[in-house]
């Protein structure tokens, strides 16, 4: 009997099996306990940390030489310096400054001519850097003292200098410094470079006397990275600087003042402002948004009319819901479709990423406008552009029910006024979440160079357009919409299953045959 066990071929083998799976063991632990204490006691240690690498790109390289072609041929010299607070050994020992030490230099290597980069000890030879302790605010506009530390960054041009500290040109998340998120110094370089050696000056007015409860800071930053200076406005009381170009009236929540018992017109202020070559207006609203029938009345004049459903004695403004393209479960974070014809598509070519609008009401072109069959619309003087829209499957939601389908429902535009000298726009974003930091702040959602690409539209001449954000881990999982996310959830879910299930049916059938 026992003889027979041994010699039993299934018991054999499984035998050989444990006593092999048991000497894999015994040799895997045996292993780790040598080499554990040989690397301790040699020091046999390998850094498993990734290692960053942030080569200059061609895009920033082009951009950058022909902003210095251009300047050139116009007879300028576009020299700017830039200026590290310590030594080159320090810079090169810690990462953060590393990167952003051997991105200027890059940019230096390739355009010796207009970039020159220096390294000064401060500790030692503070008076090198002592001319520079006033700068320019980006959030506020006025020039301020500041203590210049060895992580500062100076750049420098004629007549003008600018002080950054190390955090501008990282991202970080949800605002803690502590959280490093992103390298943004191929951008913000080359954005401080382009405002430095610009001969124009640009300056952007902020409206801040129609309830503008707050301007996202990431606007602000955008505008300075676009080479604005940054001012505040109270139409009302104040004139608009000479040297202004642009304004913009983000989330107002009270009405322009044209009325008989007002000495001042804000409409009549806007209509001189437009009246000159160059200068724009631009206006952010969402489905939150109060109406506000004489801002409504002159965007209306602009081209650009505002969807509303009246019940009662009430109006409720449109909300765009487009499930099939969200980004949310409520259907309201979606994205907007580019439109492909005629000068629209002409406006807006070649940018990538999607373009995201969050909480957006709907718009539409006014009465009285013709429409152009490619997008646009004219009127007398003005042809107003619808740049992007609501997709086939977006519908309207007003009062807490469906009222319209929306998949015409203008989400921004641009109006252009042919002057007598030239043109001047006015444009509409039906977002006012399109400027928040989750849609700015990205490596994959395209509303940054949407931004960008419209002042440069509207007569910028250079922005650092095409350039972005570098995380230190992919993001590429923000771009899906939840009609995706379910798909692939039931799909990774539901697969596994299916095919063990269908193996394990094969091998019962084979079982029984045999």
């Amino acid at each position: 009997m026992k003889k027979h066990f041994i010699r039993n071929r299934k018991v054999r083998y499984g035998g050989i099996t444990v006593i092999l799976a048991i000497l894999v063991v015994t040799v895997t632990v045996l292993s780790n306990a040598v080499f554990g204490t040989l690397a301790e006691r040699y020091g046999w240690y390998t850094s498993m940390t990734g290692t960053y690498s942030y080569d200059v790109t061609e895009d920033c390289y082009t951009l950058l030489g022909d902003m210095f072609a251009s300047l050139s041929a116009e007879g300028h010299t576009p020299k700017a310096e830039i200026i590290f607070c310590d030594t080159e050994e320090n810079l090169t020992a810690e990462s953060t400054q590393l990167y952003l030490y051997e991105t200027a230099t890059s940019l230096a290597e390739r355009y010796p001519e207009n970039i020159t980069v220096q390294c000064y000890d401060i500790w030692t030879n503070p008076n090198t850097v002592r001319n520079y302790t006033t700068t320019l605010n980006p959030l506020t506009g006025e020039t301020v003292e500041t203590t210049i530390k060895s992580t500062s960054v100076i750049i420098i041009a004629e007549n003008y200098h600018r002080v950054y500290s190390l955090e501008e040109f990282y991202v970080f998340e949800d605002g803690n410094t502590e959280n490093l998120w992103a390298y943004n110094g191929e951008k913000k370089l080359a954005a401080g470079i382009m405002h430095a050696v610009d001969p124009e000056e640009h300056v952007v007015c902020l409206t801040n006397n129609h309830g503008e409860i707050f301007y996202d800071y990431e606007l602000l930053y955008l505008l300075d990275d676009a080479g604005y200076t940054v001012s505040y406005i109270d139409l009302y009381r104040q004139e608009i600087p000479e040297n202004c170009d642009l304004i913009i009236s983000y989330n107002p929540n009270t009405d322009l003042v044209e009325d008989e018992l007002s000495d001042v017109s804000e409409v009549e202020i806007l209509d001189a402002f437009l009246s000159k070559e160059g200068n724009s207006f631009w206006v952010f609203l969402e489905n939150g948004t109060p109406e506000l029938p004489n801002f409504e009345k002159y965007l209306e004049g602009w081209g650009v009319d505002f969807e509303y459903h009246t019940s009662g004695e009430r109006s409720y403004r449109y909300m765009v819901q487009d499930s099939s393209q969200s980004l949310t479960s409520d259907g309201y974070t979606i994205y907007g479709e580019a439109v492909n014809d005629g000068h629209s598509a002409e406006l807006m070519r070649e940018l990538g990423g999607k373009v995201v609008f969050k909480n957006a009401t709907a718009m539409t072109s006014a009465q009285g406008f013709v429409n152009n069959g490619d997008g646009s619309f004219t009127k007398d003087s003005r042809t107003m552009y619808s740049l992007y829209e609501g997709s086939a499957n977006a519908v309207s939601w007003a009062n807490g029910s469906p009222v319209d389908t929306a998949n015409n429902a203008i989400l921004m535009s641009l109006t252009e006024q042919r002057n007598a000298s030239g043109s001047s726009y006015v444009g509409v974003i039906a977002s006012v979440d399109f400027s928040a930091e989750d849609f700015l702040q990205s490596a994959v959602y395209g509303n940054t160079d949407v931004l960008l690409r419209s002042f440069r539209n509207v007569g910028k001449t250079y922005t650092p357009e095409g350039l972005t954000i570098k995380p230190f881990a992919s993001q590429d999982i923000s771009t899906i919409t939840t009609r995706q996310m379910l798909f692939w959830t039931i799909g990774l879910s539901v697969a596994p299953a299916l095919i063990v299930s269908a193996v394990a049916v094969v091998i019962l059938v084979r079982r029984r045959r045999a």
